[in-house]
């Protein structure tokens, strides 16, 4: 864990994913890591219908009576399409195109990317196409504020939501080691996966709090729980997953980064604590 500001979350970056191309959506060292599971294939035995997931992964509430299997893979298909709406967007109004970017900028856009890769990575391993499907309207009207409103206004609200996917990745990374542990390999490989995406989330956080001050952190830590439970409610197979009472409880404590930097196999890296 480092606190070294953004000058060090820079070179953290430069470290962590190698060269940065923009154009190409191209990170260096994320496409060796990605060589790597291409070099490595890990499949389930598990059955699992596709033709129940294709029908479930476009519905706003899942079927009743659908497996915790089944239920872990929709909400790994689901809850990161708000994000990937939010990037797209941004790409769209050219948020991190210009020359006067900041290079940390350029390099969350494209982890934000590879996330989608990453959760199409767990879905591989069942045999299941990672699809895009526009999140629903609400969380749709959530990624608009925060690409829109003016960035000084806005950066609470975004650092609030990676706050949140932070938990949400971390309890979703538990549920599917738990549920597949009698398959090791398909549990190690669901753990590194998400394990990654957890990773990039805790910088995106330090970040987000590098750059408020103190009275927009505050506004960060109140606003957080509720993005949570906002984020858990608009993709229901979450809530389905986690029991909701704990959830809101876990929401409702202190944010804890060494809590969940605890056994990741990357270092973590925090511009500033929120």
């Amino acid at each position: 864990m480092n606190t070294l500001g953004i000058a060090g979350y820079r070179d953290y970056l430069v470290q962590r994913d190698g060269d940065a191309d923009l154009l190409h959506r191209h990170l260096a060292s994320r496409e060796e890591f990605f060589g790597g599971l291409v070099a490595d294939p890990v499949r389930s035995t598990r059955p699992i219908d596709r033709g129940v997931f294709a029908r479930n992964v476009r519905r706003r509430r899942p079927e009743p009576g659908l497996s915790r299997e089944m239920l872990f893979l929709l909400a790994t298909a689901k809850l990161n399409q708000a994000e990937r709406f939010g990037v797209g967007l941004g790409e769209t109004y050219g948020h991190n195109s210009g020359d006067d970017a900041p290079p940390e900028r350029v390099y969350i856009e494209l982890e934000e990317h590879y996330h989608t890769r990453l959760l199409a990575y767990v879905l591989d391993m069942f045999g299941l196409p990672f699809q895009v499907v526009p999140p629903p309207f609400v969380m749709r009207q959530f990624v608009k504020l925060n690409v829109f409103i003016p960035e000084r206004i806005g950066i609470a609200f975004v650092g609030a939501g990676e706050m949140a996917g932070c938990i949400l990745f971390d309890e979703l990374r538990r549920v599917g080691v738990e549920l597949f542990a009698d398959e090791p390999d398909v549990a190690a490989r669901i753990d590194r996966l998400y394990s990654e995406i957890l990773t990039d989330e805790i910088g995106h956080v330090g970040y987000c709090a590098a750059r408020c001050t103190s009275g927009e952190r505050a506004v960060m830590r109140w606003l957080y729980p509720h993005v949570g439970r906002l984020f858990a409610r608009q993709t229901a197979e979450i809530s389905l997953l986690i029991d909701p009472k704990k959830l809101h409880a876990r929401l409702d404590e202190r944010f804890d980064v060494d809590e969940l930097s605890s056994g990741l196999p990357n270092a973590t890296f925090l511009a500033a604590h929120p």
